[in-house]
């Protein structure tokens, strides 16, 4: 069986299910290209607001780097929406779909300080005439416009979702897709509300707000600009484990397409995202800390995957979790475990040891430079088996 990325979302086909999400990496109509050239199947561009009253001016600096250690694992920013002009926007949207026709290209839109339906008609009908593929609606966005009502205070409103979506869908028959914040109790309730509305799919998710970090020698926050700082979305690898829940969730409520972006670093990544129902993975974060090239390995990881497990295409094996998440108190409490110490790997380091004991049941000890587990006494709970530096902890059925 030949396997191939070929994808078609809300109608628009693409080389790759991957695509630049709304965010610096698509700022440029050359950038984009060259990323289309490089194999990149599509693209969200940089978020658009409405000119007249929209402050064009970013501030330095306004990307951190959040590490683990030496390891970076996100970023946050303020960094606000594209500094060009709707005209220059609606050529450079040309522009890109004359030489790429084979590429989707989306535009982003976002109200600024006052939600004007005009507006949004507006922007609507001049990207539908520019040539642009679809719609995605930035009602999501956890910083800065969130401070002035819109963004990720919008899309956590069902009502107003539906006001939005209503809006554009009134000026285009192009795929209309909103994009929602995990920032809100009930996901699936904002799913609906956007499918009722009309929407084509669903993007998520969006930077979380946050505050990175403290200079407590100074006590200022962390980016300081000129000594002050504001609230930050946050993105990257930390950042996964709420977007493919959250991808999950509106899959299993909407049945409709979901465009998933949050923390997506390697083709592994990109299979956990459509397994749990996305059908296009957007990238950010991993480009802006390895650049373009990172598609490479991307689509031949996720083409191998699929050709050893027998997948023609991402359809075979998209939303194939969702049969697998229930409620937690659904759970089987009959269904126990103990940790299992390997004596030929254990190395004795007792990391277990105060791990088990502080968090409620003291089930392992260091007897003759090894790990001992007494099954009496283990609650079957795993923590010991994660935090193993070694691997040398397994959990087994009682």
């Amino acid at each position: 069986m030949t396997s191939t990325l070929h994808t078609n979302f809300v109608g628009v086909d693409m080389p790759s299910p991957f695509m630049l999400a709304s965010a610096p990496p698509s700022a440029s109509p050359q950038s984009v290209a060259r990323a289309f050239e490089m194999g990149w199947g599509g693209a969200m561009m940089k978020t658009i607001q409405y000119t007249p009253r929209f402050i064009k001016q970013n501030v330095n600096p306004r990307i951190n780097a959040v590490k683990w250690g030496k390891q970076i694992v996100g970023f946050t920013n303020f960094e606000i929406g594209s500094q060009k002009t709707i005209e220059q926007w609606a050529d450079s949207i040309r522009w890109l779909k004359e030489r790429y026709p084979e590429h989707g290209v989306f535009v982003s839109l976002m109200h600024t300080d006052v939600l004007v339906e005009e507006e949004w008609k507006e922007l609507t009908r001049i990207f539908d005439q520019a040539g642009a593929d679809g719609f995605e609606l930035n009602l999501s966005c956890s910083h800065g416009q969130a401070e002035s009502g819109c963004g990720a205070v919008l899309g956590a409103d069902p009502e107003m979702i539906k006001m939005v979506v209503g809006w554009v869908k009134s000026q285009t028959n192009k795929p209309v897709v909103p994009k929602l914040t995990a920032l809100t109790v009930d996901l699936p309730t904002r799913g609906r509300a956007a499918k009722e509305a009309g929407a084509s799919a669903i993007s998520a998710i969006n930077t979380i707000s946050s505050l990175p970090g403290i200079d407590l020698d100074t006590f200022r926050p962390v980016n300081a600009v000129d000594g002050m700082s504001a609230f930050q979305g946050s993105s990257g690898r930390m950042l996964k484990p709420i977007a493919l829940r959250s991808v999950a969730q509106l899959a299993a409520a909407t049945d409709l397409p979901i465009s998933a972006t949050g923390g997506c670093y390697s083709w592994k990544d990109a299979a956990e995202f459509i397994a749990a129902g996305a059908q296009t993975v957007q990238v950010c974060s991993a480009i802006m800390e390895y650049g373009y090239g990172i598609i490479e390995k991307l689509n031949s990881g996720l083409l191998q995957y699929m050709e050893e497990k027998g997948f023609e295409t991402i359809e075979d094996f998209r939303g194939k979790t969702l049969p697998y998440i229930t409620q937690q108190i659904k759970l089987s409490r009959d269904y126990r475990l103990y940790a299992s110490v390997d004596e030929t790997t254990c190395v004795g380091c007792g990391r277990c040891v105060p791990s088990c004991a502080d968090n409620g049941f003291g089930a392992m000890k260091i007897v003759d430079g090894k790990a001992v587990n007494d099954k009496n006494i283990c609650d079957g709970c795993g923590l010991c088996s994660q935090i193993c530096p070694t691997g040398s902890i397994q959990m087994k059925r009682k």
